[in-house]
């Protein structure tokens, strides 16, 4: 896409009016955000793939990985259907709002139009992907009767993934201002960014935040149960006899309980 500008002439070195600087700032911004989307879509999609097989060894249902698999790429299907469409859409109400519509004619802002339609396909594809996988994954968070250690390994799955979606998310936002560069904002621009930060705090941080407090609940119990076997252990024989028992309760301890180590050990 930054080939495709530098050939059109949008970018350029000699900025010599606003327009042209608009034309610049469009065009770095929607060819860096378009390689940014593609490649955040990559490493969650490899993410999640990951995760939901560790998920279904530990639920003892890993012949059901492809089928799970197939689900996510049925969806992946739909939502790049509907990417195609806000890919054609968007550009042109863009367009329509900044007032470009009329200067269609000129060759800069025709390259920046066709250059903003895989921009928005895959800003939307981004969108649809974090919002399916993500709830895929917590699918599976309806741990009754499971072990606590399987709780925390499949809580850290789930963590991970949100984790690493937000991580992918932060980049696209540190390259947006590019299309600011010695203009104002618009209020197109404002309106939809803040729209987008709220939906994204809502769908990603909210609930991580959630599973992160149901996480360190799950380790607290895990290790009072785990104090609790050690003393009965102690309290039933001479140690040394149960010396090997202990030592594995205690790595198990160490293990999973890990950051609240300290506090566990003072609520044991």
């Amino acid at each position: 896409m930054i080939v495709l500008h530098i050939i059109g002439g949008t970018i350029q070195l000699d900025i010599a009016s606003l327009d042209a600087q608009r034309d610049f700032n469009t065009a770095i911004g929607t060819s860096l955000l378009s390689g940014a989307f593609l490649l955040s879509i990559r490493v969650i999609q490899k993410s999640v793939a990951k995760h939901l097989l560790l998920i279904l060894e530990l639920t003892k249902r890993r012949h059901d990985f492809w089928r799970h698999r197939k689900a996510l790429s049925e969806q992946f299907k739909k939502h790049l259907i509907w990417s195609v469409s806000l890919g054609f859409i968007m550009p042109i109400l863009y367009m329509v709002t900044e007032g470009l519509i009329s200067r269609i004619n000129e060759k800069e802002v025709f390259i920046v139009a066709v250059g903003a339609i895989p921009f928005w396909l895959l800003m939307s594809l981004f969108i649809f992907q974090i919002t399916t996988v993500n709830r895929h994954l917590r699918k599976f968070l309806n741990t009754e009767g499971m072990e606590l250690i399987v709780k925390i390994r499949m809580y850290k799955s789930v963590i991970t993934v949100a984790a690493i979606t937000i991580a992918t998310t932060l980049l696209v936002f540190l390259i947006m201002p590019v299309f600011w560069i010695n203009l104002s904002v618009h209020l197109f621009d404002m309106v939809f960014i803040s729209s987008l930060c709220l939906f994204l705090t809502l769908l990603l941080v909210s609930p991580l935040i959630n599973y992160y407090r149901r996480l360190g609940k799950t380790k607290l119990l895990l290790a009072s149960d785990l104090d609790r076997r050690i003393d009965r252990l102690i309290k039933e024989s001479v140690t040394s006899e149960r010396s090997k028992e202990i030592e594995y309760l205690l790595g198990l301890k160490e293990k999973y309980c890990n950051s609240n180590f300290t506090a566990c050990i003072d609520k044991g």
